[in-house]
């Protein structure tokens, strides 16, 4: 007998959210960025983020890694590689990443879709390409 309770279910309905919040155009052109900005504090950004490193893209949480050091030393190695950058942030790391990749001529795809269960819906799955 498998035995569930509250948190089960909650943990499972966030997974199944995260694995289909990448928008739909970017799921059928194929898009795999060079690398995957996640916030390791909700469960939902840490799910997108092991299922980017499973296919092999490059995954840097903010709280370990400071991303104005990252843009300025590791990330633009990575886009050379081509892909561009996605993540499932809050709006800080997010605008960070805006503000750099517009160095590279890149821009924001959408306004980033909404992700369950973090800070009154802040956490926002984003592609900037």
């Amino acid at each position: 007998m498998i035995r569930s309770n509250r948190r089960m279910l909650l943990k499972g309905g966030v997974a199944l959210a995260a694995l289909g919040a990448m928008p739909s155009a970017l799921r059928a052109q194929g898009f795999k960025p060079a690398v995957f900005i996640h916030d390791a504090r909700f469960a939902a950004s840490r799910e997108l983020a092991d299922g980017w490193r499973d296919r092999g893209v490059e995954i840097l949480d903010p709280r370990k890694d400071d991303l104005g050091i990252a843009w300025r030393e590791h990330i633009p190695e990575l886009l050379k590689r081509g892909g561009g950058i996605a993540g499932a942030t809050l709006w800080s790391d997010r605008f960070i990443c805006e503000t750099f990749a517009r160095q590279y001529g890149l821009s924001s795809i959408g306004d980033g879709q909404l992700l369950p269960g973090a800070a009154g819906g802040a956490l926002r799955h984003w592609s900037i390409t």
